[in-house]
């Protein structure tokens, strides 16, 4: 399941990668928004796979997980548009702009990890404990295999 999951996350992501980081690709916005469909797709099939839902927990679940992943996706929006400035301009940046950078990324994780932390709650009243962590081991695993992926592909900043 491992060697399963790190090809679809790969198969996405580097689609993903390939269209913002391209800077000849005339239609990248375009290609950006293809791209995230295509993880985002990945994503619950690989979320439906590891939660093994009961018939009851269905319904519910999916409900208060696409809300949850509007609010994600909208973290992760601003990520994206950090890194690809990053990428723009990595090799033109002051001391004071990428130390900007960075804080601009730390406060991302931070809004990213306090969304997360206000879901437990609500998550809890959908699913069984155990469910709910498994939840988060779940997107904690594909995030990684995501961002891997993603960062792979960044220059670091001379």
């Amino acid at each position: 399941m491992k060697a399963q999951i790190r090809k679809i996350i790969s198969l996405g992501v580097a689609f993903y990668v390939f269209a913002f980081i391209a800077p000849w690709v005339v239609d990248a916005q375009e290609d950006l928004r293809a791209a995230s469909e295509v993880i985002k797709n990945q994503r619950k099939r690989y979320i439906e796979k590891v939660m093994e839902l009961t018939p009851q927990e269905k319904e519910a679940f999916w409900r208060l997980y696409a809300e949850y992943e509007s609010g994600l996706a909208q973290i992760r929006a601003k990520r994206i548009e950090l890194a690809t400035d990053f990428v723009k301009n990595h090799a033109n940046l002051s001391d004071a702009e990428a130390l900007d950078m960075l804080n601009q990324k730390l406060k991302i994780d931070r809004e990213e990890l306090k969304f997360k932390q206000a879901y437990v709650a609500e998550f809890r009243q959908v699913l069984p404990g155990r469910k709910v962590v498994r939840l988060y081991q779940a997107e904690n695993r594909f995030d990684t295999a995501a961002t891997s992926e993603l960062y792979r592909n960044i220059p670091v900043i001379q």
